[in-house]
């Protein structure tokens, strides 16, 4: 969640300086996940103009950072810490690597694409090794995003992409793009069968709700709610997964029959697959109402 947030954070910190590059000629596409040779790149920001392609990888930390390339390392100081991270500049290098070979996949392999690192966080000191060109030419701070973008244009006068070339591009991109959408528990090591079955009262926030006569009751506070499995059902398909049979939403929310369940399930109008035995409903819309 801090590696999340923290890449979250210099996103936004970024949309500020986007402003002061030219308008109507340049596409952003944020957050792009593609497939390529059996593994998936990701890129966090790729900006698509007439002359040239930008990828920018953006990291959002503080303190001393120190570019390295002898051992090819970013080396942070903080609070008296010091700690080894992997180079961004090999990084986005790499991104840089697979988007050329999409591209030359769908015959578009003219287009240059250029990379930059940017180090959003506004207290941050960067240096870097005498000896390290490509640092001192690739990383920037947030504030010299425009006069980088300007030197890269005068770099690139020629433009190579038309706008309709630039949409469909854009629309390549998006449609090859695939969500990240770990399997939680694995990913974390969580042994799914030491999650809490049931239902929280939304009130004590710890208590588990018993279903009778088409209410959960708290047994603690007495809270009365008929909706409250739904939050229920949203942590299981964060956690387990977006599909559900009729035996196992029973276990997992307590309830005495498959008649109940049955009743809670049609009741919330979702879309399922398979026969009546073998049906299989899915929660991805409830995940949606949420965010």
């Amino acid at each position: 969640m801090k590696k999340h947030s923290s890449g979250f954070k210099g996103e936004q910190s970024l949309d500020y300086f986007y402003r002061y590059l030219p308008k109507g000629l340049i596409y952003y596409l944020h957050g792009i996940r593609i497939l390529h040779d059996d593994y998936f790149f990701q890129i966090d920001t790729i900006l698509i103009n007439p002359s040239f392609i930008t990828i920018l990888e953006i990291k959002h930390l503080a303190g001393h950072l120190y570019f390295e390339d002898r051992f090819s390392q970013l080396i942070r100081t903080s609070e008296g810490r010091r700690e080894s991270f992997s180079n961004p500049i090999e990084q986005v290098k790499r991104q840089s690597y697979h988007l050329t070979k999409i591209l030359n996949q769908y015959k578009l392999n003219s287009v240059p694409i250029e990379t930059l690192v940017i180090m959003t966080h506004p207290s941050a000191i960067i240096e870097a090794s005498p000896t390290y060109k490509e640092a001192i030419e690739k990383v920037i701070k947030s504030s010299s995003l425009q006069q980088k973008f300007q030197n890269l244009s005068q770099k690139y006068p020629i433009a190579i992409l038309e706008q309709k070339q630039i949409k469909k591009l854009t629309k390549l991109l998006t449609k090859l793009n695939s969500t990240y959408n770990p399997d939680v528990c694995e990913l974390f090591q969580i042994n799914k069968n030491e999650l809490v079955n049931g239902v929280f009262c939304p009130i004590c926030d710890f208590s588990i709700m018993k279903y009778t006569w088409g209410n959960w009751r708290c047994l603690t506070c007495k809270t009365s709610s008929k909706t409250a499995h739904i939050t229920a059902l949203q942590d299981y398909a964060y956690l387990i997964s977006t599909k559900i049979t009729n035996r196992e939403c029973m276990n997992y929310l307590n309830l005495e029959s498959s008649n109940q369940t049955n009743h809670l399930l049609r009741s919330m109008n979702l879309p399922y697959t398979g026969s009546t035995k073998s049906r299989h409903y899915h929660l991805e819309p409830l995940i949606k109402k949420e965010q």
